[in-house]
């Protein structure tokens, strides 16, 4: 279960408020504006393939010492990873601030961006320290809280696209200040029967220089298409993807994938 960093493309709380659901905003801390001037030109970003399995309660000092995929910027760190909550898991994601007086760090606020019973991860983060951070999970079925945020994809199975139980990836953008999940995009693969199968992420998503964001993943089986409907038109195995999106993760720029043919690819 390796966590692997990249900057840009080229390099590959509080107390639980609920368990079963519901955010942590830590007692006494408070959300620093983002000062804009520690922007980078170039993201960060980090992943761990299966992620990393943390718990709602953990203060600063225990993300500090978990093998929590993290980026920093100044004094604001973000964390990604999971809980278990009996058999289910949930996607977890963790804001700590540097204390302003040289004190210690504290959690200000952690988040789950999804808590209904198909299994859901925070598998990365890529963040250059700006007002929003991209996340990317993976997630084993429908009707979940990831759906219905405007993305390119914004369901695990559109149209006439069918099943459940496959572990597809989503691509999500947080406004750090918050935390909230605001925007999110599923990326999934299609059986000719016309059912979902499992697409995985493969390296930290990249934010490229015109602000686009890309993600690189490893389809089960043929790709979805540009169209959202259909599959790529494919031959056989492997199936390496490239997905590229719009800043707001709302319009798909290209997608390609090696061994298809696909009628807006990247290069």
């Amino acid at each position: 279960m390796g966590i692997f960093g990249r900057g840009g493309f080229g390099a590959l709380v509080a107390a639980c408020v609920a368990c079963s659901g519901g955010d942590s905003d830590a007692g006494g801390a408070s959300a620093r504006p983002i000062d804009t001037s520690l922007q980078t030109d170039e993201a960060d970003g980090v992943l761990s393939s299966r992620g990393v399995r943390l718990n709602a309660n953990m203060d600063a000092a225990d993300l500090a010492a978990s093998d929590a995929p993290r980026i920093t910027h100044g004094p604001v760190t973000l964390y990604a990873g999971f809980e278990q909550i009996g058999l289910n898991q949930n996607p977890l994601f963790f804001r700590v601030d540097e204390a302003d007086d040289g004190g210690d760090a504290s959690v200000v606020y952690m988040r789950r961006h999804e808590t209904q019973p198909p299994d859901g991860r925070m598998l990365g983060l890529t963040w250059d320290g700006g007002p929003y951070a991209y996340a990317v999970y993976s997630i084993v079925g429908g009707g979940t809280d990831l759906e219905g945020k405007g993305g390119w994809l914004s369901s695990y199975a559109p149209g006439a696209i069918s099943g459940g139980g496959p572990k597809v990836s989503v691509v999500g953008r947080i406004p750090v200040e918050t935390g909230e999940l605001e925007r999110a995009t599923f990326i999934i693969s299609v059986l000719s029967s016309g059912r979902v199968n499992s697409h995985s992420v493969r390296a930290p998503l990249a934010v490229l220089p015109d602000g686009t964001v890309e993600f690189l993943g490893e389809s089960a089986h043929k790709p979805i298409a540009p169209d959202g409907r259909n599959s790529l038109d494919c031959t056989d195995y492997p199936f390496d993807t490239r997905y590229r999106l719009s800043a707001d993760l709302s319009t798909l720029i290209c997608a390609e994938s090696t061994n298809c043919t696909s009628p807006t690819p990247c290069s």
